[in-house]
């Protein structure tokens, strides 16, 4: 049997460590719209944050089932404990970053793909949302090229700095900026930071700042699925 191909990433003394590409299961949330309307449904994807679900985050956007959304929501591939032992799951951390940005971009695409041939919705309004750490595989699903997304909606998080540093070669596309201003696990500056740059780099860009923490309450995604239905309208009309 041919051998696999193995990649050495790094040194660690005498010891080299060696990167190994290898098929493993990935898991998402979907939720169809309601009833079949005569035109095809908008599609969200949606990234959890650190040690959040795709079961239970993909519940935060219940209300879009009456309104003709598809809702896919990714599940992190790192599993991990906390709480007491519940199960959550994370997208990365700063080991082999690089590495685990090309591995979740490679995910993203495997499950475009998928999305693209099991279910039915309309290419033109697509959204990315990311809360908290799901943030920046949102801009990230935008900025690969692998959709072109109506909005891209990035939720307690911040503008990841590979994203941040291609923002002058990329077509803009909008960005809805949602943050509590008492956000205790990400600060408020840190969104306020990504709006400075994304401005200064000529993106359109909309704010929604509330009153709260590290959150995601029922009347931010009232308010969330409202920008959203706007940019839709619009893609529609173009």
């Amino acid at each position: 049997m041919e051998s696999t191909k193995t990649e050495r990433v790094l040194e660690e003394g005498s010891v080299g460590i060696h990167r190994l590409p290898i098929e493993w299961s990935a898991y998402f949330a979907v939720q169809e719209p309601a009833a079949r309307s005569a035109g095809p449904p908008s599609l969200l994807v949606a990234s959890h944050g650190y040690a959040q679900s795709c079961k239970g985050f993909i519940k935060n956007f219940a209300p879009l089932r009456e309104r003709n959304w598809l809702v896919v929501a990714p599940q992190g591939p790192s599993q991990l404990y906390w709480e007491g032992g519940k199960v959550g799951f994370s997208w990365m951390t700063r080991y082999m970053r690089e590495y685990t940005i090309r591995d979740n971009l490679a995910y993203m695409e495997r499950l475009m793909d998928a999305v693209r041939g099991q279910f039915r919705f309309d290419p033109r309004r697509l959204f990315a949302l990311g809360f908290s750490q799901g943030s920046a595989m949102a801009h990230r699903l935008g900025a690969a090229g692998l959709a072109r997304p109506a909005g891209v909606v990035q939720c307690g998080g911040d503008l990841p700095p590979d994203v941040a540093a291609r923002l002058g070669e990329m077509e803009p596309y909008p960005v809805l900026l949602v943050h509590g201003r008492g956000d205790t696990q990400m600060s408020f500056d840190k969104a306020q930071e990504g709006e400075r740059q994304l401005r200064e780099a000529g993106w359109p860009v909309e704010t929604d700042y509330f009153e709260g923490d590290h959150d995601l309450p029922a009347e931010v995604v009232a308010r969330i699925a409202a920008w959203m239905e706007r940019q839709a309208s619009r893609e529609g009309e173009g």
